[in-house]
């Protein structure tokens, strides 16, 4: 089942990245996937993930690259987009590096 976006999602605290980056998550129940971030921000990101099953609220680990792991939150799916919230903040310098250097334009999903 799909589940909509609240509206409060389209109100962000800080500004997204759009991004082609190549992630991996990993739910509490031991499966695995690899996924292509869409855009990031110090609190979450939005990812692709074609066959994504994971239910709002679920606890995930979460690799950016070679980031991580990274403890976050499933806050709303839409289709094969999962949008998260990071369980801590990622340090601006940390974003940067993702934005700068991970950025893998014409790729993913």
């Amino acid at each position: 089942m799909d589940i909509e976006k609240p509206e409060s999602s389209n109100q962000r605290r800080e500004p997204r990245h759009e991004v082609q980056v190549a992630g991996r998550y990993r739910s509490r129940i031991g499966s695995s996937r690899d996924i292509w971030i869409k855009d990031i921000s110090e609190t979450g990101c939005r990812f692709f993930d074609r066959f994504s099953v994971l239910p709002i609220d679920t606890a995930i680990t979460f690799r950016v690259g070679t980031i991580g792991p990274i403890a976050a939150k499933v806050r709303w799916r839409e289709k094969s987009v999962v949008g998260i919230e990071f369980e801590t903040p990622l340090h601006p310098s940390v974003l940067q590096h993702i934005v700068e250097t991970m950025d893998e334009p014409g790729e993913g999903g």
